[in-house]
This record gives structure tokens, C-alpha cells and sequence, in this order.
């Protein structure tokens, strides 16, 4: 389970290094789930999907098993803003 406190670090360190290309913030919060939006004109010379996974990166850095991290959905709402729900396993 990764702590709110902890998702609030990694968020806050994905969007000082990832602003202005991308910003993340928290949605909502739940003991297996969370969900981040992402809004950004992100840089097309990568994934989108890179901007996502990157987050888990910022939590690997804390602590937290990133293989117990996965992607379970993504909405696309726009060019620039995705919403992406994040499942612990």
C-alpha cells in the first residue's frame, strides 16, 4: 500500500521536474487505487504512457516496490489531459 503521504512526494517531485511538459495531481485515494490526472502539452517525441509510468519511477525513489504498481486505466480527455487510475497489487 503506498501511504498518501508518500504519493504526495512523488507527485510533488514529478511535477518539479516534468513542469511545464506535464503536471500531475492527485484525484483520489483509496488503500488499493489511486487516480492521477495529467495535463500538459507533454513532449510528443515520447509516450504518453512514459509520463504515467515516470510517476511510479517517483515513487520507486521512495521506497515503494514499482512492480506492485500498474496502470489499470487510462481516460483520455483531450490532447492534454489524461486521467489515470493507478492499481496496487
Amino acid at each position: 500500500m503506498v501511504s498518501a503521504a508518500t504519493l504526495d512526494e512523488a507527485i510533488e517531485t514529478y511535477n518539479e521536474y516534468r513542469s511545464p511538459m506535464a503536471t500531475a495531481e492527485l484525484i483520489d485515494y483509496a488503500a488499493d487505487t489511486f487516480v492521477v490526472e495529467f495535463e500538459g502539452p507533454f513532449c510528443r517525441m515520447c509516450c504518453d504512457y512514459d509520463y504515467f509510468e515516470d510517476l511510479i519511477y517517483e515513487l520507486a525513489a521512495l521506497g515503494e516496490e514499482p512492480s506492485t504498481i500498474d496502470i489499470s486505466e487510462i481516460s483520455y480527455e483531450g490532447t492534454e489531459r489524461f486521467v489515470v487510475r493507478f492499481c496496487i497489487t
